[in-house]
């Protein structure tokens, strides 16, 4: 069984939509402004086809109000996978643990708004049996 790229589907769909905002899964040196991070942070296999990827998604802006409208943009886009296949593989659910919270870049004092999702996927292969660990 083959288990989707979340994070590869997850930026190729993004970028688009909050273009010409990068968005990328490492921070560049030096970091644009405005920047969407992407960060597949966990999330775990739910035998046998599906993928339950969680993220951390970061926004810089140049001031707190451009960072939050910036993030709740990306977050109903998060949220409009929810019951499609926008990113190929069928999208099951959208689960949100964490709203969007400002939390100012600790190294630069940039805003920065802060957020966590995950996205229940269907691998893109046949039904497998569980594999048999002991």
């Amino acid at each position: 069984m083959a288990f989707p790229d979340a994070l590869g589907l997850l930026i190729a769909y993004l970028t688009p939509l909050h273009a010409p905002v990068p968005v990328l899964s490492r921070v560049p040196d030096p970091r644009p402004t405005p920047l969407l991070q992407v960060r597949r942070v966990g999330g775990a296999a739910t035998v046998p086809v599906r993928d339950t990827a969680r993220f951390d998604l970061w926004v810089w802006h140049t001031n707190d109000h451009a960072a939050m409208q910036l993030a709740l943009a990306v977050r109903a886009s998060v949220w409009a996978l929810s019951g499609t296949t926008l990113l190929g593989p069928p999208c099951y659910r959208v689960q949100e643990f964490l709203a969007p919270r400002l939390d100012d870049d600790p190294i630069t004092n940039t805003p920065r708004v802060w957020m966590t999702h995950s996205l229940d996927l269907r691998a893109n292969d046949a039904i497998h049996p569980a594999p048999n660990f002991r």
